[in-house]
């Protein structure tokens, strides 16, 4: 991470500024896939904010800025408006709803803008298993943070029954550590993905729930108006075993069902929170192979869909 973000200290990291490969920049002010544009707003321009992960920032399998769904959202209320808008794109790749608040109430702020756009859910998912650590969100053990650690499962072991009264033994680990099979890499994922839970952390919805509200909040004090998404994604009820292959359930640890029913969590508190005319509902495309690369990213006609819907949303609140 440390080619292509810093470390900050609101949002944990944000991106470098700069050209990288297939078609992605970042502006001069860290934005990714945004068009540079000034603090200050010019005057009769309506300006829109996007908030996300890197499904929203067009990374995790790459779209080039203009295959982005917010840069095509922003293209089609042009078109159908006429309008003079400028956007910030303030996702980025491994952001759940605590990193875009603090980007939004810390930096995006100060940009004035009179519309959010929120985008989360897969992401949010990572509470689900993390919920006891939850104080310690984003640092290390030793409460510092840092990109010289990573958090890929990078050697695998299958768990056993004596673990838990030998784990606060180095040299007990030691020995059943050296003493048992284990596999690295690619076939680690692979095997830690038939070792999923069957079920999910439930608590993670609470903290998704106040992170929702504290973003909200930050809209209303700065004046802004707000649309939340509920996020379209590949993860369906009854999606083939041919196309679960693509969804990267280990990164949660809990099974393709599990997934489904934290989807559906996600999406109630998004009605239970946020007013009716304030939310898109993107899941009517959810499902759809063609539309993604894997569980969330989106293909660029997956984007274009995505822009589509949102976009139709939006021209009412452009008055």
């Amino acid at each position: 991470m440390s080619e292509w973000a810093f470390i900050d200290a609101y949002s944990a990291f944000k991106p470098k500024p700069g050209q990288y490969s297939k078609g992605k920049t970042v502006n001069s002010q860290g934005f990714i896939s945004t068009p540079e544009l000034t603090i200050e707003k010019p005057d009769g321009t309506f300006r829109i904010v996007f908030l996300g992960g890197s499904s929203t920032a067009g990374t995790g399998t790459d779209l080039v800025d203009e295959e982005t769904w917010p840069w095509k959202t922003i293209n089609l209320l042009r078109a159908e408006t006429g309008a003079k808008i400028d956007f910030i794109n303030g996702a980025v790749g491994g952001y759940t709803s605590f990193e875009s608040y603090g980007r939004l109430w810390s930096r995006i702020r100060h940009f004035n803008p009179d519309l959010i756009v929120v985008y989360h859910g897969w992401n949010e998912m990572y509470y689900f298993s993390q919920v006891d650590s939850i104080t310690s969100w984003r640092t290390l053990d030793d409460g510092s943070w840092s990109f010289d650690t990573t958090d890929s499962p990078i050697t695998y072991y299958q768990p056993l029954w004596v673990d838990k009264f030998i784990r606060f033994s180095q040299f007990l680990t030691r020995v059943r550590l050296r003493l048992s099979h284990h596999v690295s890499g690619e076939n680690a994922a692979k095997y830690n993905s038939e070792n999923l839970d069957a079920d999910f952390d439930r608590r993670g919805l609470d903290v998704w729930k106040t992170n929702l509200q504290f973003v909200i909040a930050a809209a209303e004090t700065i004046g802004a108006k707000y649309l939340v998404a509920k996020q379209a994604t590949l993860i369906v009820e009854g999606l083939p075993e041919t196309e679960r292959e693509r969804c990267r359930y280990e990164y949660h640890g809990f099974d393709h069902d599990a997934h489904v029913r934290a989807f559906a969590g996600i999406y109630q508190i998004i009605d239970d929170v946020v007013p009716v005319d304030s939310i898109v509902d993107l899941t009517n495309i959810s499902g759809v192979p063609d539309y993604f690369y894997d569980h969330v990213h989106l293909t660029s006609s997956g984007a274009s869909e995505v822009a589509r819907l949102i976009s139709a949303q939006l021209v009412r609140l452009l008055d």
